[in-house]
């Protein structure tokens, strides 16, 4: 169990690094904050579960499900409040239809 706990806290650990390069090496800015976003979820997942399994106790098994509950509403919210801030601010070129344009037209 410590050693696929280990193993599992290695791969987060990657996930949560990615994530940082990702961030550093993308040119757009909806590139970065998908980056930013969707790696340390993941990673921060995997290193709740890799430590979980090697602690192997209630209260440590509680209090890293919480962190990654905490986690995944947290940067989801996060990560969409900056991309409003960034359209705001920025008005970067879209591929398609701009549909919140739109919508904060008849607001």
């Amino acid at each position: 169990m410590d050693l696929v706990g280990g193993i599992v806290l290695v791969i987060g650990s990657l996930f949560i690094l990615l994530a940082a390069v990702g961030t550093v090496r993308f040119t757009d800015i909806y590139a970065r904050m998908h980056a930013a976003a969707k790696g340390p979820a993941l990673g921060v997942m995997l290193v709740g579960i890799g430590t979980a399994m090697t602690i192997r106790s209630i209260p440590a098994t509680v209090g890293v499900s919480l962190v990654i509950m905490l986690q995944l509403v947290t940067g989801a919210v996060g990560s969409h409040m900056l991309s409003r801030s960034v359209y705001r601010k920025l008005r970067p070129p879209l591929d398609g239809t701009d549909e919140l344009a739109e919508r904060e037209a008849h607001e």
